[in-house]
């Protein structure tokens, strides 16, 4: 029988800029391929010394050798381009999120959900949740124009989170000293369990005054609200890291490979242990502005029932790094919560808190000009500040360069 799939125009990956003068993060490399056995949780020492060193020190690394073909990647962009340029704009205010109703972003997110100083946010989504795919959920949450579509991101999400994601979650179990399957085994079944979200993201170029407004900061400062990120590398440069040192910093593309980063739940659980990064997005170098971003992301999941208590009984590193962490800060995570007689959140939970406060304008301004509100007893900080300006070599600095050679 022929299919009836639409005919998918190729995505074309943006050029990569030529600048010079931009500083990236320094991320390190974890190699997939080296994580094996029946079940993924046969990890070398040596991965999890390394892993584990980057994810408690930036929360931020590269993944490599995933599986997948590049060819296979770019058909993934071609379907997310196809979800925003190929669907009417009646399809997708049809089958619009209720993101404020459910705390859910499945289906479409439209362009100025969110607001920073007044300024709306100018990207478009498209998410599919874990429990998306039975045939009822299909019908009832996406377009006719993208049903033939499904089965293809279907097996992709898939593939993230039972490929990709078991693998980080052996080598986080073991870096946590851990049975190498503890952390899969609270994220397993997401289809009937689970809240992962399978995103493909469009950045709209915001009007001029809107970026001057926000010094080109597109969108702020934020860390993840679920376990693990999945970030499929595209060649636009507007993803910034806040490096140890208090620097922001450029993530730097590399074709066919992963950006993987650590939000609050695997923060929580972890003690503190595992960092959650705060990470943004700005302006893209001249030289790509006239490109529009692209983006596709897993976001992984703990299940939605997983509290957020840290493994303190587990896990002895857990248990050492939240003694310090209460030592320093004087509370616990959840003392807060636990002092009004609530529960502690699950992993479900505090997403559906999250992101349903995410850029709705309640957070207060800090001293240090943060915007800084309190969700669960927890404060949730929106980092603002303009994006870093290139490191522009001035002609005196290059005379006197010229001069002392």
């Amino acid at each position: 029988m022929p299919s009836t799939a639409p005919a998918l125009k190729p995505w074309v990956p943006p050029t990569p800029t030529t600048e010079t003068d931009l500083e990236w993060a320094p991320l390190h490399t974890l190699d997939l391929s080296t994580i094996t056995g029946e079940d993924y949780t046969t990890v070398p020492d040596s991965i999890v010394s390394s892993v584990g060193e980057a994810f408690s020190r930036d929360g931020f690394i590269y993944a490599v050798n995933h599986g997948l073909s590049w060819e296979h990647v770019l058909r993934q962009f071609a379907i997310g381009q196809y979800a925003f340029h190929g669907v009417s704009e009646a399809d997708k205010a049809r089958y619009k999120a209720d993101i404020l109703g459910t705390g859910s972003f499945v289906g479409y997110k439209e362009q100025g959900h969110w607001k920073l100083n007044g300024v709306k946010d100018r990207i478009e989504q498209l998410n599919f949740g874990s429990q998306s795919f039975s045939p009822e959920a299909k019908s009832k949450l996406f377009p006719e124009s993208l049903q033939e579509l499904l089965p293809e991101i279907e097996e992709f999400a898939r593939y993230n989170h039972g490929v990709i994601l078991r693998k980080i979650l052996s080598v986080l179990s073991l870096v946590l000293k851990l049975p190498a399957d503890y952390l899969w085994n609270l994220s397993k079944n997401p289809e009937v369990k689970g809240l992962d979200l399978l995103r493909y993201a469009l950045y709209h170029t915001p009007d001029q005054s809107d970026d001057e407004k926000l010094g080109g900061v597109r969108l702020q400062g934020h860390t993840d609200f679920n376990s693990v990120s999945i970030l499929w590398s595209q060649p636009i440069t507007s993803l910034e890291v806040l490096m140890p040192d208090n620097q922001w910093r450029l993530v730097k593309h590399r074709d066919n490979a992963l950006v993987i980063n650590l939000g609050d739940a695997m923060h929580f659980i972890s003690g503190g242990y595992l960092k959650q990064t705060i990470h943004r997005v700005v302006a893209p170098p001249r030289d790509q502005a006239h490109y529009e971003r692209l983006g596709i992301f897993y976001f992984a999941l703990f299940n939605d029932d997983v509290s957020l208590e840290p493994l303190e009984a587990e896990s002895e590193v857990v248990r050492q790094a939240y003694a310090e962490k209460k030592q320093r800060d004087g509370a616990g995570f959840w003392d807060v919560t636990k002092a009004k007689g609530e529960k502690v959140p699950t992993a479900g939970g505090w997403e559906r808190l999250r992101v349903k406060a995410y850029g709705q304008q309640h957070a207060k301004k800090a001293d240090d000009g943060h915007d800084v509100e309190e969700i669960a007893g927890q404060k949730v900080t929106g980092y603002n500040g303009e994006r870093v300006k290139p490191k522009r070599i001035t002609d005196v600095q290059r005379q006197q360069s010229v001069t002392a050679n």
